[in-house]
């Protein structure tokens, strides 16, 4: 999808507003999942002031079906963002959307799904941004909650890190190794206008090799990427060849996508994060990690 896809979205809903946000009307996605492959629906309804993001598995009626969108909430499955009830309902890949709410500042939420998995569109986070502005955003009453850090915190997994410090903005400096592609950075101050017209273009990728070895958990209890093709992903092949048509949509898609993923992941805090974040091959069990450890350290101020 290219920047004309834009040209109609009001960009002043997405970056004047301190106070919390709503859809003002429901609005629909379908298609089928990145990781199951399987066909689901979501519809995302308004939602009042301080409710958060809330997750309703309409196709389990008669068990606790409704999730909130925090990190306390997470469960770990590969390659993606997964949250789930305490009856064990799960809603898996909510990180895409979760960045469209960040870029265009719907803070409340009630995202009905049939299925355990959102539709993985076009791989990026632009289709649900496009269709949200086409709505339009409700600024609610209350301010928005915004957790200013106060002290630093890392977490580390191998050679895998994400740090953040105390900044009066939201920054990031990420940087990713792929075999045969390279190094690649990405740094400077984020915000919903930039995430919106750029960022948020990166679609999600992986190695054709990797995508056929994935058949092979068709029968495993969390399948991984049965639902990628080059409609849903940037697809590589030998070294650094890309299959989709036209190629990548910038030369540094794979660096700006795993952001897209951190700012999604982000959005779990139940609010903002205000800090300067430092990352080396970021994942997402790290973001939650993080999260925790800033909640639990209590590394952080709310500003009013």
């Amino acid at each position: 999808m290219d920047n004309k896809d834009l040209n109609n979205i009001n960009q002043q809903s997405l970056d004047n507003s301190q106070n919390q946000g709503c859809i003002s009307r429901p609005i629909s996605f379908k298609g089928k999942g990145l990781h199951t492959g399987r066909r689901a629906k979501i519809t995302i309804h308004p939602s009042p002031v301080n409710s958060g993001i809330q997750f309703q598995r309409v196709d389990r009626k008669g068990q606790n079906a409704n999730i909130l969108a925090h990190w306390k909430n997470t469960r770990e499955l590969p390659l993606c963002t997964c949250i789930a009830s305490a009856d064990g309902v799960q809603v898996r890949t909510i990180e895409h959307l979760m960045a469209a709410f960040y870029a265009c500042g719907i803070d409340n939420a009630r995202v009905e799904i049939k299925g355990g998995e959102l539709p993985i569109l076009d791989g990026s986070s632009i289709p649900f941004i496009t269709k949200i502005m086409e709505a339009g955003v409700v600024r609610l009453g209350e301010p928005r909650k915004i957790f200013a850090i106060n002290d630093a915190i890392e977490v580390h997994e191998d050679s895998r890190f994400i740090k953040i410090e105390p900044a009066d903005k939201l920054s990031m400096d990420v940087t990713i190794s792929l075999k045969k592609i390279g190094r690649l950075n990405w740094r400077g101050d984020v915000n919903p206008t930039l995430f919106a017209d750029d960022i948020s273009r990166a679609r999600t990728f992986g190695r054709l090799k990797n995508g056929l070895l994935a058949q092979l958990t068709r029968f495993s209890r969390d399948p991984v990427c049965l639902g990628a093709n080059t409609s849903s992903a940037v697809v590589v092949v030998r070294g650094d060849k890309v299959l989709n048509k036209g190629g990548l949509r910038m030369p540094d898609e794979y660096v700006k996508h795993r952001m897209l993923d951190l700012v999604g992941d982000l959005m779990l805090s139940g609010g903002h994060i205000q800090g300067k974040i430092t990352a080396h091959s970021p994942a997402h069990r790290l973001t939650h990690a993080l999260l925790e450890k800033i909640f639990e350290q209590q590394a952080y101020r709310e500003l009013a």
